[in-house]
């Protein structure tokens, strides 16, 4: 396997874990939609004789045992995610011919993280919850009809609580990953001098035009990225220190990038699969007109 095949495969490898993992979210949630729409459905006609209290009850019943459901497979998605990060850095550099030891990461940040997801995804869905019996209060108080309550239902677990979290997992999976990635950059850098590290744009329909402006930047593997003239840094995508508008749902990457010239006598280079040839000739078109300027 080549550097550019492991970069490749990590990538896809990261897109079928979120997808799956989304994937998995849907189906409960789906499920969810059923057996709530099935015990409206076998409730008497007369809503006004409906007992509210324990209809309710019922139904925060069901939707926290869908959160509890959704939470572990949100966790297991963001384990995969942080493994597959590191792995990423660990394939490059075997495929460079890299040989090293180097220990396991330091799994406090992946709890912290774990945490903070799990409780998000709990607390959208019982969200779904209140969101559900204030519509069946409307029906109780005759300003809605049951058909109507059944319709609002499907809409709050099909679409509002689905966008939520799925905006959530998305991010908070590419953030795991690339926080692996990172710190197993960062580790590997110790024993690879001159190791830097390369931002690749997302492959999404329209990226952030800032992250499409840094695709290609490589910096040193403990420095950050520098976005908007330098107003922002990051160290990784996702990277918790930055503003939100550059995290949410962002999907870009960062490789690690082997020095040509290393300690082990080898000729290393990792292409950018990702980037486009355009945007590869305009770089090079630039630091060559820097040199010129330079020499003359």
């Amino acid at each position: 396997m080549t550097p550019t095949e492991a970069i490749n495969a990590a990538m896809k490898g990261r897109t079928r874990l979120i997808n799956g993992t989304l994937a998995e979210l849907r189906a409960l949630l789906q499920q969810a939609e059923r057996d709530i729409v099935a015990l409206l459905a076998a409730l008497p006609t007369d809503y006004q004789a409906w007992y509210l209290p324990q209809l309710q009850a019922e139904i925060r019943r069901a939707l926290e045992g869908i959160a509890t459901d959704a939470a572990a497979a949100v966790d297991a998605g963001q384990v995969s995610a942080w493994r597959e990060g590191s792995r990423l850095v660990d394939n490059v550099l075997a495929a460079s011919a890299v040989s090293v030891v180097i220990p396991q990461l330091d799994p406090r940040q992946l709890s912290a993280m774990r945490q903070f997801l799990t409780e998000k995804i709990r607390d959208v869905t019982l969200e779904a919850a209140n969101l559900i019996n204030s519509e069946l209060g409307l029906v109780v108080i005759g300003t809605q009809t049951p058909f109507e309550a059944v319709k609002a239902v499907s809409k709050i677990l099909g679409e509002t609580t689905l966008r939520r979290g799925t905006t959530i997992v998305s991010t908070e999976l590419n953030r795991a990953f690339s926080a692996a990635n990172q710190l197993r950059m960062e580790q590997s850098a110790q024993y690879v001098p001159g190791m830097q590290k390369k931002w690749l744009k997302s492959g999404k329909r329209e990226p952030r035009p800032e992250h499409v402006a840094i695709h290609g930047q490589v910096q040193p593997v403990e420095k950050p990225f520098v976005l908007e003239g330098g107003a922002v840094t990051m160290m990784y995508p996702g990277d918790p220190r930055a503003p939100a508008r550059h995290t949410i749902n962002c999907g870009c990457a960062s490789v690690p990038v082997v020095p040509k010239d290393n300690p082990y006598g080898l000729k290393r280079t990792i292409v950018d699969e990702i980037a486009d040839n355009d945007a590869a000739e305009n770089a090079r078109a630039r630091a060559a007109l820097r040199n010129a300027a330079r020499t003359g």
